[in-house]
């Protein structure tokens, strides 16, 4: 896969990032995991920086990203990241040309395949409490 973050430019990744997370408050399930969240403009600048370095953008930030853990202690589930996947893929095409949108997606699918293989391997059990 080509990296696109340079093509892409870090305030699109940004702006994508925040409508697909606006759009995820509102929906019927994934907003129930999303609810953990407090600080959302700090999320959504992780989330940001998430996406520009896993298209191949240079770190920025000092973060340690624990995928599979985060999406586990939310209670994530295979359909949630099913849903999931359908709202990222809406927004992608609605935001950006195909020759971006589909490389982002096919890193999304592959993210959430790899989460999938863990669930069903039993290594996401549901939400944990907040502050452990």
């Amino acid at each position: 896969m080509r990296d696109i973050a340079h093509e892409i430019g870090r305030e699109r990744i940004a702006a994508v990032v925040a409508t697909f997370y606006a759009s995820v408050r509102e929906h019927p399930t994934l907003s129930v995991p999303f609810q953990r969240v407090h600080d959302w403009p700090e999320h959504l600048a992780v989330l940001t920086h998430f996406w520009w370095v896993s298209l191949g953008g240079e770190r920025y930030l000092d973060y340690s990203y624990q995928v599979p853990a985060k999406h586990a202690e939310a209670g994530f589930t295979p359909d949630l990241l099913q849903d999931w996947l359908m709202l990222f893929q809406t927004t992608l095409t609605q935001h950006l040309p195909p020759d971006q949108a589909i490389p982002w997606i096919e890193r999304a699918r592959k993210i959430g395949t790899s989460l999938k293989m863990l669930h069903e391997l039993g290594h996401m059990h549901g939400p944990k409490p907040i502050g452990h």
